[in-house]
């Protein structure tokens, strides 16, 4: 219940009082051998008296209002004003927070989640650093995606590793970590050109080949493709990378005895 109404029912009561004893002033007769009111003087005090009347009939109804808002039980939780229910909500908040901290510190008591944490920053700081070993970068992808850390940006960093670097090994680990992307046409080009350049270098590496298959196979219809493909079914020095080349044509290419 609202602690003001009381006070309020007080006051309006004592108002009511004073009405009363002015209209009981306005009402008495005369005193004997007084002169009578002027009309002027009439007509002010019948609408003095009017006014009276509807201070009365408004104090009358307002005490009616508080009376019941008196009775009315006390609001509920389930009615609580938006500003409890915010305040209960933050309260709500902040003792979960607390849970969760608690639980963080019993669950990683010997700190490995943290450590974790902290070597998962460090392979992503380091993979991004161009000013670190190719090779050094490289090795961070494998952990990075073990764990679900290879975002976008990395991508990027590991396409840019395979545009600069000059050996084919390293272009060998930056096509493994994209596996699974979308090769661009420009970028499908660009892996052609390195196929012939390994090629003609003698077959430098067997890692870059078999990457190079696996991101060609899903564009094998295209002419360009499927010549390279082709070319390593029947011609590359690793069996093993032969039959991927000719799985990746769908076995369908007729391989020269070995």
């Amino acid at each position: 219940m609202n602690k003001s109404l009381p006070l309020i029912a007080a006051l309006l009561s004592l108002i009511a009082i004073s009405i009363s004893l002015m209209g009981r002033s306005d009402s008495r007769p005369n005193a004997a051998g007084a002169p009578s009111p002027s009309p002027d003087l009439e007509r002010q005090l019948g609408r003095i008296d009017a006014e009276l009347r509807e201070a009365s009939e408004t104090i009358a109804d307002l005490r009616t209002r508080i009376g019941e808002l008196e009775a009315r039980p006390a609001r509920s939780s389930k009615t609580a004003s938006p500003d409890t229910a915010l305040e209960q909500r933050l309260a709500s908040l902040e003792e979960q927070q607390q849970e969760l901290k608690k639980f963080n510190r019993e669950f990683d008591q010997y700190g490995i989640v943290s450590s974790m944490e902290v070597e998962l920053v460090n392979a992503y700081s380091t993979l991004m650093d161009t000013n670190q070993p190719t090779s050094n970068r490289l090795k961070q992808v494998g952990q990075l995606k073990r764990y679900r850390h290879f975002d976008e940006k990395a991508l990027i960093a590991v396409a840019d590793i395979y545009a600069q670097t000059d050996d084919f090994g390293q272009k060998g680990q930056a096509l493994a970590a994209m596996k699974g992307t979308v090769v661009t046409p420009e970028f499908r080009n660009q892996i052609l050109a390195d196929l012939s350049a390994d090629v003609q270098a003698g077959n430098q590496s067997a890692r870059f080949r078999y990457y190079a298959i696996e991101a060609l196979e899903p564009m094998r219809a295209e002419p360009a493709v499927q010549e390279w493909l082709t070319h390593l079914a029947r011609n590359d020095p690793e069996a093993k990378l032969a039959d991927r080349a000719g799985q990746a044509l769908g076995n369908n290419t007729e391989k020269p005895a070995r």
